[in-house]
């Protein structure tokens, strides 16, 4: 077997004591455990020697699916380290996996200061050795404190779509909570209820703003006045003017629209707040730049196409004639 990898007994294999994963997906590592059975366990677990047998270091994931498989020997390759370095390798090894969420990955990094401070006495040690920003740091170890209810509403980073899956929360949102709301059960109250709207962040952001303000309003009542609310569009101060002379009449932009940006709604357009004009949405279509013509230059503002393409690298660096983009077409409403 290459790369110093030998076959060892499975049953002498205990897992890592120091895994900074809560719970392991059970479809994945059937699916797992299903290719192990066909095709062997093709990567050797990294162990380490304790008492009579090894333990896992580096490859828990493949581990409990060889167990799920029914393996008798699985590839090993047996390494000495100690119980801080294999704190500090399983966080690094699931650092980078998008579905290890920001409270087990907190955890791992409150095990290495607790136990560890003199190699880890704070937080800018461990963001040197994992190689991320200290505020990303503060963040996970602030929502190891969060209560437990908001913890287990918060996905893995890999698992959180636009707009956000039902039933969970990005952690950025939920630092967002801990951060403006004191009490813990409204924390958890607005937590479950962005967990179950496919609302953006932003609007998450408004609702959690909105709640930190005004503690006694009902949760409910400020999701429906922030959601049910017309989408702030944002427009630079040069456009106020045609827009209002009914001269511009289409935008372009870059992002995925928010849900409330169809044909037909009614959207504020804002510079800053308040918004300085009501527009209603008449067509919408996603195209690619090098698909824009003349007419849609005119109607992004009255530019000729070079002088709007001018303006498109100004704001957003380049002119990709392969990127798509979505384009609104507007009328004015009022002013």
């Amino acid at each position: 077997m290459s790369g110093g990898a030998v076959e060892v007994d499975l049953r002498k294999v205990r897992p890592n004591r120091f895994n900074p994963r809560l719970d392991f997906n059970e479809e994945e590592l059937r699916n797992l455990a299903d290719s192990i059975r066909e095709k062997g366990l093709l990567q050797p677990i990294i162990v380490r020697p304790v008492d009579n047998g090894y333990e896992v270091v580096v490859g828990e994931r493949r581990y409990r699916a060889a167990l799920k498989a029914g393996m008798e020997r699985i590839p090993v390759v047996i390494r000495e380290y100690s119980d801080e370095d294999v704190i500090e390798l399983s966080l690094i090894e699931n650092i980078q996996r998008t579905d290890l969420s920001a409270v087990e990955k907190g955890n791992s990094c409150k095990q290495l200061m607790e136990k560890y401070p003199q190699k880890f006495p704070k937080k800018g040690a461990i963001a040197r050795s994992l190689r991320v920003s200290e505020t990303t740091i503060s963040a996970w170890l602030e929502l190891v404190e969060a209560p437990e209810e908001l913890q287990r509403m918060i996905a893995p980073a890999g698992k959180i779509g636009v707009p956000r899956e039902q039933g969970k929360i990005d952690w950025d949102t939920a630092v967002t909570i801990t951060r403006q709301i004191e009490q813990p059960g409204r924390q958890v109250s607005i937590a479950r209820e962005i967990a179950r709207r496919p609302i953006y962040r932003r609007q998450a952001r408004e609702v959690i703003s909105k709640a930190a303000k005004q503690p006694e309003r009902p949760i409910e009542q400020i999701f429906k006045e922030v959601v049910e609310a017309p989408y702030e569009m944002p427009f630079r101060l040069v456009h106020m003017k045609p827009i209002r002379d009914g001269e511009k009449t289409q935008t372009s932009r870059k992002g995925i629209p928010d849900p409330r940006v169809k044909i037909g709604s009614i959207i504020h357009a804002a510079v800053w707040e308040p918004h300085f004009a009501t527009l209603r949405v008449v067509s919408m279509v996603r195209k690619r730049l090098g698909e824009f013509t003349e007419e849609d230059a005119k109607r992004e503002g009255g530019y000729a196409l070079a002088e709007f393409k001018e303006t498109w690298k100004d704001l957003h660096g380049d002119w990709d004639e392969n990127d798509f983009v979505y384009v609104f077409g507007f009328q004015l409403v009022k002013q």
